[in-house]
């Protein structure tokens, strides 16, 4: 859930910002910052007259007494393509992107976070799932509103959410608006310079940052029970109410990811969804509201290390015990049984950092998996067409 603006000791592993009081101010959340006293030590100092350079100094000449020597002109430095292709980023697509304001039902500013419009013509925008989440609970806050850049605002409404990739749709009026682009986050290569654009503590709004993608296919825990697949790594610096923004490959000028948390006690070590979960995830919740994942139909506990050696399994088997088998359930169609211990999904190990449900996430009613499974101390695998959810 989205977490409130903490004191400038903590180091969020979130990036969505709380304010209420500055929300009601400025429209986005002030959150505290450090090296005030540093600016204001500065600008109080003012400037000093340059002492005059000693007559004994080689190559100098003294300057009249009182008087003050001017400072070189600019020269003119034409900017570096690299340079204009990240300022041409951001000229492009910050008027996409978004602050999220998530109001309590009581009327008041809770969190906030970022977002960008992702179809200009019906009014839809992406942000995360925690920035929408009550500060104290899993459900969605009361009433939202969205700040573009040039500091408009309009009210929002919530079209759909979806905690286990930590994903949610709104929606505004369409008008004026400008969409960014999702571009196919398989084809951008490691190395690949990319802009993050949000409101960083909820204050900074049209924040830029920019970097690399660190690394691609990364599996993070973002809650006990929560672990979300195939995240982008980038070191581009993203904050506390960067949540939601946009992560953009600057070659292209497409939004290759949804940035969504930041390692805790690292530097540079930011996270970001996929832009391709992020479009089959936000189309279905388009279509439908909510995500309808699709149904094995057992129940099961995880399976010890205890367990599996009393069972005579291999060493180190890791997976789950069915215990129930739910009448006309896919599982029973399949034939699985009590006390069978499933291992695999497609390949994909069952543990502790690899539950069942995580494994599920991307697979919808109609689907096939392959289940490999230990029973009666033998392994096989059972091909299972996955149902919906009774």
């Amino acid at each position: 859930m989205a977490d409130p603006v903490p004191s400038s000791a903590q180091t969020p592993a979130r990036s969505s910002g709380t304010s209420p009081v500055a929300l009601l101010l400025v429209g986005v959340v002030i959150g505290g910052i450090s090296g005030g006293a540093v600016a204001t030590y500065l600008t109080s100092s003012g400037a000093t007259t340059a002492a005059p350079a000693s007559a004994s100094s080689p190559g100098r000449s003294a300057a009249p007494s009182g008087s003050t020597l001017p400072l070189p002109p600019p020269s003119s430095v034409a900017p570096s393509s690299f340079d204009q292709q990240i300022v041409g980023v951001v000229q492009d697509l910050l008027p996409s992107v978004v602050t999220v304001i998530n109001y309590a039902s009581s009327g008041q500013p809770q969190s906030s976070g970022s977002g960008f419009v992702v179809d200009a013509s019906r009014g839809y925008v992406v942000t995360n799932n925690h920035v929408v989440e009550n500060v104290r609970d899993s459900n969605a806050g009361a009433a939202f509103d969205v700040v573009f850049s040039d500091n408009r605002k309009v009210a929002a409404k919530l079209v759909g959410r979806d905690p286990l990739t930590d994903l949610a749709v709104l929606q505004v009026p369409a008008q004026g608006l400008k969409a960014a682009l999702l571009g196919n986050s398989d084809d951008v290569p490691v190395g690949s310079a990319v802009v993050a654009i949000g409101s960083p503590l909820g204050e900074f709004q049209n924040t830029v940052t920019e970097g690399v993608v660190s690394a691609k296919g990364r599996r993070v825990a973002e809650t006990r029970d929560i672990f979300l697949e195939d995240l982008l790594q980038t070191d581009a610096a993203i904050n506390e109410g960067n949540s939601g923004g946009p992560l953009i490959w600057a070659a292209t000028r497409q939004v290759i990811g949804v940035n969504t948390l930041v390692a805790s006690n690292a530097t540079g070590l930011g996270f970001a969804i996929s832009s391709n979960t992020v479009r089959q995830v936000a189309d279905e919740l388009i279509r439908n509201g909510k995500i309808v994942r699709g149904f094995i139909g057992i129940q099961y506990t995880l399976l010890s290390p205890r367990q599996a050696a009393q069972l005579g399994l291999p060493a180190g088997t890791a997976g789950i015990i069915v215990s129930q088998v739910v009448p006309g359930s896919p599982a029973q169609q399949a034939g699985l049984r009590p006390n069978d211990i499933i291992t695999k999904v497609n390949d994909q190990l069952i543990d502790v950092t690899h539950p069942l449900q995580t494994l599920l996430v991307r697979f919808r009613p109609g689907d096939k998996v392959k289940l490999t499974l230990f029973r009666d101390g033998r392994e096989q695998s059972v091909d299972v067409t996955l149902g919906q959810p009774q």
